[in-house]
């Protein structure tokens, strides 16, 4: 197996909706789920009709994913582990500074080992790890199809800086499957991802990168005190207890509509789920599982993918 990267750069807003369920149009997120970005690549796969190729490539661990993680000019930057470490030092950090640290969700590549050992020494500066990677901006849109008049709504979206953008980690067996990715996902860039395409929104440019040596001594680095997931992933049921114990994690509640032309007459709700998030700190690596979240009387299976990327965390 082996690792490629992939920078995203949005030429358009991203509209992502928030994972807490209910209304997301008037709020989002600056970040893709693995799980989000592979149904955008099977979606586009359906125009090629490789449909099957990808999902293949998923189910057979001939291709995992990471998130769409946050990039700032030459700076790759991870999620903020979910961990708790009793530490005197950090508890006689001023409140200022912790709460700082706290609110922060994705560290600098460069400085992720510093900030692991500010568990067992000084906790890191947190101005030193805080960025800009863009505005969310909210706009107030006419709704006219289906009213008798004018309804508005409002509309928020992500509007990256210029230096800033996301950023994919692709873990592949062969080059088949690697290029596969590729062309579906160069295909998804002139599409767009996320809501509203239809308006413009989500539409990115590639560009493939080396996975940078740190990067990779981390993705490598499967005997760590922890490891931390890069996206989405859920154990199969018959490991899940074990897989938790003495872990660290978020859950995540995984549902949305069903985007497909050809699945109902009318718009449909994936069944949900919940699922581990990124940041989950857990004592082994696992697999993952491909769910189908159709319902009874749709024309197709409805994916999604808990499969995932992790890297070594070490205190």
């Amino acid at each position: 197996m082996a690792y490629s990267l992939y920078k995203l750069k949005f030429s358009t807003g991203l509209h992502i909706g928030k994972h807490v369920g209910g209304s997301s149009l008037d709020d989002g997120s600056m970040t893709i789920h693995s799980d989000t970005l592979f149904s955008a690549l099977c979606c586009e796969s359906t125009k090629s009709n490789r449909i099957k190729e990808i999902y293949d490539c998923f189910e057979k661990n001939r291709l995992i994913i990471s998130d769409a993680l946050p990039f700032y000019k030459d700076d790759l930057f991870l999620p903020k582990p979910i961990l708790f470490m009793p530490n005197s030092k950090q508890e006689n950090s001023s409140a200022i500074k912790k709460k700082k640290l706290k609110d922060i969700e994705y560290l600098p590549l460069s400085k992720f080992n510093a900030y692991l050992q500010g568990f067992s020494e000084d906790i890191i500066d947190p101005d030193s790890i805080e960025y800009e990677f863009g505005t969310m901006v909210v706009e107030t849109k006419n709704a006219i199809k289906g009213y008798s008049e004018a309804m508005p709504y409002n509309l928020a979206y992500w509007r990256f800086n210029q230096d800033s953008g996301l950023y994919i980690i692709v873990k592949y067996e062969d080059k088949q499957a690697l290029s596969i990715f590729e062309d579906c996902l160069w295909d998804l860039g002139l599409s767009g991802i996320g809501g509203k395409q239809s308006s413009g929104f989500g539409k990115f440019s590639v560009e493939k990168f080396t996975v940078p040596k740190l990067l990779l001594s981390l993705l490598n680095k499967e005997k760590a005190d922890y490891q931390m997931l890069l996206g989405i992933g859920l154990p199969e049921d018959r490991e899940l207890d074990k897989m938790l114990e003495d872990g660290w994690y978020r859950v995540l509640r995984r549902g949305g509509f069903i985007r497909s032309e050809t699945y109902a007459q009318t718009p449909m709700k994936k069944r949900t789920i919940f699922a581990l998030s990124s940041g989950s700190c857990l004592k082994e690596r696992f697999d993952g599982v491909i769910l189908d979240l159709s319902n009874e009387g749709g024309a197709h299976p409805v994916w999604r993918c808990c499969k995932t990327l992790f890297v070594g965390v070490s205190l």
